[in-house]
């Protein structure tokens, strides 16, 4: 018995990793692509010559079945250009100007790669019109990277984000795939980052302008370094202006624009914030453009959160109305790591290093204290990303505690109750809190002034019940502006730098209403309404949560009174999707 069940699992996970274009380690079919067999060689998609394999397998003729002839012929369309393709604005479909825009040879130039030469008896170096010296230095238009590199195989995967067959799937699929623990996986490609070999730009036309919004978070002076190092010694642009306190810059009185350089920017990494200055709000689309039109700006770079981002997609539209030859470019800033679809934001591993020092404080203190209880609150409003990875990487935490997770303090199943067993075992206990977890506990109403909700601090009320349930010594630590207003460290500061010259690469070739940001290892163009449609936040069944409960060994903090009825619509769904538990979980051998 075991042996037929392990054999079809495996047969099974061996038909989805072909079935979803992502190849397969079988020497038959590797061997059939070298010999350029016709399987391969006429065009025909991996899940083709996936049910073309089975019915060799299995003796089965073409003519016997009519559903095997369906996935023969299917091809997905995963061209460029295609619908899977991602689509971005660029300012060819939006500007209205007297003459059509037409691209221009780049003067973008990188001394290694041997395509600058002298021009005019100065120092500048421009673009070699030799091709040959570099055909691996510009990405060519084409390039794409897929945005969700994993398939799953069943709805039921931890961090699953896809859908389970719909009966009109079912009905299309072969008699030896139809299981609905398949899921369907659609590829989506986003256009890949980089210097282009055309252009929408001189370089002596352009006025490029830098704004930063929102809270401050470390690494911002790398990128402002990184777009003005690239606009300045990359393409030859000498009109950089720096836009003062966030929106509000460009049309309050008593603000006047910051001239940048690479001289002016050359220590800014040094220190924290940001040189320009930094602030919420202030977003009259309006009077925003106007300024931009007025001063003849034609870049504009925001740095900035999904507010930020929000505010950057609607002066873009904006521009895109009046039909100005304005192209507007995010590099997304959060520290709390909430942006859709990316990797990782800049900041953030930071953030979670300079957190250590925190944990690390309390534990002492708790370690050295009688009945001792540490307490660190961290960033977070809605995502608990740092709390969570800060805790994975200190190792000493017993207790997190984030947004995304209901808890309960007091009762039998709450979090005081688990710290009384902790003191009762270890003598002490740390517990990491994000700043919006619990504000069910803390209400506050009212808004600050870009339109987030305010909390209510949760850290020092925790301490409070924590003191007035059991008998303890409880030490409570804020690093909150602690681990936003530092220097970036090495990770981040590398981070930013490809952002920022990436940042640059789009504006100049012409893309719009775009953000920058790693997918998959690889920086991409991504639409801004793709990134700002939600906070992305940590999955509670996803698996870097359960590791972090495997660190901590912390329980469920929450009494669900309906458990039982949610286990019964989890069989119940299980029964309706005929997805037997050993095929699913059973270890492959």
């Amino acid at each position: 018995t075991t042996t037929t069940t392990t054999t079809k699992s495996a047969a099974t996970f061996s038909r989805v990793s072909i079935s979803k274009g992502c190849g397969t380690n079988n020497d038959r079919y590797r061997n059939r692509r070298r010999r350029g067999s016709s399987s391969f060689s006429s065009g025909r998609t991996f899940r083709a010559v996936a049910a073309a394999a089975k019915e060799e397998e299995e003796g089965v003729d073409d003519d016997d079945d009519d559903d095997d002839a369906y996935y023969a012929q299917e091809k997905y369309d995963w061209e460029v250009g295609g619908p899977n393709d991602v689509p971005i604005p660029h300012l060819m479909n939006i500007y209205k100007g007297d003459k059509p825009l037409e691209p221009l040879q780049t003067s973008f130039c990188a001394p290694h790669s041997k395509t600058c030469l002298p021009r005019n008896n100065t120092t500048r170096r421009y673009f070699s019109t030799d091709k040959k010296s570099n055909v691996r230095f510009f990405v060519d238009p084409g390039d794409r990277v897929v945005l969700h590199s994993l398939a799953f195989a069943t709805s039921l995967s931890p961090d699953s984000t896809c859908e389970a067959p719909t009966e009109a799937d079912e009905s299309t699929q072969p008699s030896y795939m139809k299981s609905s623990a398949i899921c369907r996986f659609t590829p989506q490609w986003v256009i890949r980052a980089g210097p282009r070999e055309k252009v929408y730009f001189a370089p002596e036309e352009v006025h490029a302008a830098i704004v930063t919004c929102g809270g401050l978070c470390p690494g911002i002076n790398d990128v402002i370094r990184s777009i003005v190092g690239t606009l300045e010694e990359g393409y030859g642009v000498s009109k950089i202006s720096g836009i003062r306190y966030g929106f509000s810059g460009f049309w309050e009185d008593g603000f006047e624009n910051m001239e940048l350089s690479k001289k002016v920017v050359k220590k800014a990494h040094k220190q924290g914030g940001s040189i320009l200055g930094t602030a919420r709000g202030g977003g009259d689309v309006d009077k925003i453009v106007d300024s931009i039109l007025r001063q003849g700006i034609n870049m504009l770079f925001v740095i900035g959160g999904n507010g930020s981002h929000a505010g950057a997609n609607a002066i873009s539209a904006e521009c895109a109305r009046r039909g100005s030859l304005v192209s507007v470019v995010g590099v997304p800033k959060t520290i709390d790591n909430d942006i859709l679809l990316l990797d990782k934001t800049f900041g953030f591993d930071t953030a979670v290093e300079e957190a250590q020092k925190a944990i690390q404080a309390a534990t002492i203190e708790a370690q050295s204290a009688l009945r001792g209880v540490g307490v660190v609150k961290l960033m977070g409003r809605q995502s608990g990303f740092i709390s969570m990875y800060a805790t994975l990487a200190s190792g000493d935490v017993d207790i997190c505690l984030i947004p995304e997770v209901d808890f309960d303090v007091h009762g039998e199943n709450g979090v005081i109750e688990h710290v009384k067993d902790l003191l009762d075992e270890q003598g002490h206990c740390i517990l990491v809190i994000a700043e919006g977890a619990g504000q069910e506990f803390v209400k506050v109403s009212g808004t600050d002034a870009g339109g987030n909700p305010l909390l209510g601090d949760i850290g020092p009320w925790l301490c409070k019940e924590i003191k007035k349930s059991t008998k303890c010594d409880v030490k409570y630590i804020d690093p909150t502006y602690m681990v936003r207003g530092c220097v970036a460290n090495a990770h981040d500061a590398i981070m930013c730098n490809v952002l920022g010259q990436n940042a640059v690469h789009g504006a100049f070739a012409g893309f719009t209403g775009i953000s920058i940001g790693y997918v998959n290892t690889h920086c991409v163009f991504l639409p801004i309404p793709m990134i700002i449609e939600k906070e992305r936040l940590v999955d509670p069944k996803g698996r870097m949560w359960h590791r972090m409960l495997t660190s901590t060994g912390q329980p469920d903090f929450k009494e669900y009174e309906e458990e039982e009825e949610e286990q019964e619509e989890d069989k119940e769904d299980e029964t309706e999707l005929n997805i037997p538990d050993k095929e699913i979980f059973e270890p492959m051998r």
